[in-house]
């Protein structure tokens, strides 16, 4: 039998552990306990060839528009429609104090590795200049649309 003071603090453990920030929604924006996060951002899009195709395996990131990022980065290829979608937490920054809109300027950079070489850099490559607009936690963030042309015949 358990006693009751190890009882009590082992309740306590599992009752400290909920995030009562998580509303059960996969889509809301998570809280990352190990670095911490003050919301998360959405983009998605297409990449397409100059004749207007659909370009498959192209790799697609973030970067920031100056200075040092202030959000995760995270890259993904591109599908067979030339689709991509990428969510990004934002790590350094807290959101606006005012009721103004939270928005972050971020360059979305699509590259074909195939056009690349030992030693030299890809050769396709392109970026589209965004305004995304980051979610709090626990909220579910809306994505920025964007379209990027590389010149792949």
């Amino acid at each position: 039998m358990i006693p009751r003071i190890t009882l009590a603090v082992l309740i306590g453990l599992i009752v400290g552990c909920h995030n009562p920030t998580d509303l059960g929604d996969a889509l809301a924006c998570q809280q990352t306990y190990e670095f911490g996060n003050t919301g998360c951002f959405e983009v998605a899009g297409q990449v397409i060839g100059s004749r207007g195709q659909a370009l498959a395996g192209i790799s697609v990131g973030p970067r920031p528009v100056l200075g040092p990022s202030r959000f995760n980065s995270a890259y993904r290829m591109t599908d067979s429609a030339g689709s991509f979608r990428l969510r990004l937490s934002r790590m350094i920054g807290r959101p606006p104090a005012s009721a103004v809109p939270d928005t972050l300027s971020v360059y979305v950079i699509a590259t074909d590795p195939r056009s690349t070489g030992i030693g030299s850099p890809a050769t396709a490559r392109d970026s589209v200049l965004t305004i995304v607009t980051v979610a709090p936690v626990g909220t579910i963030p809306q994505a920025a649309q964007v379209r990027i042309t590389l010149q792949v015949p």
